[in-house]
């Protein structure tokens, strides 16, 4: 069993997060098992197909999905796609109390997702055209589920606690956890968050938010009529939507998750304006790189956002202690964090070259390439001017001619170009020599000058353009 600690950072894929099929709502009418939606959140179109015959997920839901993705994240992405825990483990991650009743809840939340099938279609427009192409997938939460559970006079079915619980998460799900399409969240806000409609509404923003080139926006605007469908709100009234936001806003405003949550406007022209506090949000790459070296996800994550800048150093050090002990480090994980931790305790050997200096070093180096090159280029051009410059003047012309009308194109109209082609075949104008002239000039930032000389021996009874 991994053992959990009391405020875990928590993974959880970013396209299930934004597909809005959990609703933030504590209660839904489980009559209802078949909807459908289609939303635009941060220009990211979504339509979203869903059956539920135990009803659309809701409230707990959300914590139970992100537990389980989290245990399969610290259980190294089995290939098989199976997580093997207990309900006492995935209880504890969701930071419900140990009684029965939750025991009832979390297996009833379980049914849910495992049940639910979903079809998603991502919108693309045609270049060119009108038309509207979706691609679509079918997804599933889960696609295999064992557990015992057990009834005492009547009362509600339970898990056993202690019994081997074994999730299968769905295909998707899995490989885009693995291939590390997924988001970070903050265990110790989510366990200062106290209803799980504001857990549901924090993981939506977090998902929302992100980029995909892995930037947070600092604010978000979603129109209402958009976002009620992007956080599962089942109700078409405005006034409802108001109401049931309202009281994760001010969770997550008191937690200082965000700083500002308004909705401006009326009707359909209202819009949910948020700005989000500043956190220290960990990379998910260098969680990765932390991850790969051994240490613990929460761990990771928590060393990636306070030390992002010393990560690399820190894996550096790791492989020099690598290569020094012949039985291999014991620890890696805990040697790269405490490292990380605890700076002054490691006497860094003289040899040792930081990832910076490594940067520095490899900058200089090529740098010093460009310039090998460049002074191979202009001995090897100097060598060739120089043989050619035996040559006759036409075929000094036709050898030089290219590189001529690159150097001077910006500057010669179509007469000059031909009263040049005809100076130099003849002789008067030496094209090597008007060739080695301009680079120089080139070299000095002294072109106009040198241009500037040329169409006065061009045609002499005119004015320089």
């Amino acid at each position: 069993m991994v053992k959990k600690p009391k405020t875990p950072n928590l993974h959880d894929e970013l396209n299930f997060a934004r597909f809005g099929v959990i609703s933030m709502h504590s209660r839904v009418d489980q009559g209802v098992t078949t909807w459908n939606t289609e939303f635009t959140v941060n220009a990211r179109t979504f339509r979203i197909e869903a059956i539920t015959p135990q009803g659309r997920p809701h409230g707990i839901d959300t914590d139970t999905l992100v537990s389980l993705e989290t245990l399969f994240v610290a259980h190294g992405c089995p290939e098989d796609n199976w997580v093997h825990t207990t309900a006492y483990e995935v209880r504890e991650l969701m930071g419900l109390a140990n009684n029965g009743e939750n025991y009832h809840r979390l297996r009833q939340s379980i049914r849910r997702l495992y049940f639910t099938s979903v079809i998603v279609g991502r919108k693309s427009s045609l270049t060119g055209t009108q038309k509207v192409r979706w691609d679509n997938v079918g997804v599933r939460f889960f696609e295999g589920l064992r557990y015992r559970d057990s009834e005492d006079d009547g009362e509600l079915s339970a898990l056993e606690s202690e019994a081997t619980l074994s999730i299968r998460l769905g295909e998707q799900l899995a490989d885009s956890i693995r291939a590390g399409i997924s988001q970070v969240l903050d265990g110790q806000l989510l366990h200062r968050l106290e209803q799980p409609p504001a857990r549901a509404l924090y993981r939506t923003l977090q998902a929302h938010r992100r980029q995909d080139d892995g930037q947070m926006l600092k604010e978000l605007q979603v129109p209402l009529t958009e976002w009620r469908q992007a956080t599962g709100l089942t109700t078409d009234r405005s006034d409802l939507v108001r109401r049931a936001l309202a009281s994760a806003h001010e969770e997550l405003l008191a937690n200082h998750y965000l700083e500002r949550a308004v909705i401006e406007g009326r009707g359909k022209a209202a819009v949910a304006q948020y700005t989000f506090a500043d956190t220290h949000a960990a990379d998910p790459a260098l969680v990765r790189l932390l991850r790969q070296a051994g240490v613990t996800v929460a761990r990771a994550t928590a060393l990636a956002g306070q030390h992002p800048e010393r990560v690399e150093e820190a894996l550096r050090f790791l492989e020099l202690r690598q290569r020094a002990a012949q039985g291999g480090v014991r620890n890696p994980g805990g040697l790269v964090a405490d490292f990380l931790e605890h700076p002054a305790k490691y006497d860094l050997p003289a040899d040792f070259v930081t990832p910076e200096r490594q940067r520095q070093e490899r900058a200089s180096q090529v740098k010093e390439q460009k310039l090998s090159a460049e002074r191979e280029a202009q001995t090897l051009r100097e060598a060739q001017l120089n043989q050619l410059g035996e040559a006759s003047p036409a075929e000094q012309w036709t050898a030089q001619r290219a590189t001529l009308q690159m150097l001077l194109k910006k500057h010669l109209n179509a007469a000059q170009w031909s009263q040049l082609e005809h100076l130099a075949q003849c002789g008067e104008i030496g094209a090597v020599a008007l060739t080695r002239e301009l680079l120089e000039a080139t070299a000095r930032s002294a072109v106009k000058e040198q241009i500037d000389q040329l169409k006065r021996k061009l045609n002499p009874l005119l004015p320089v353009e």
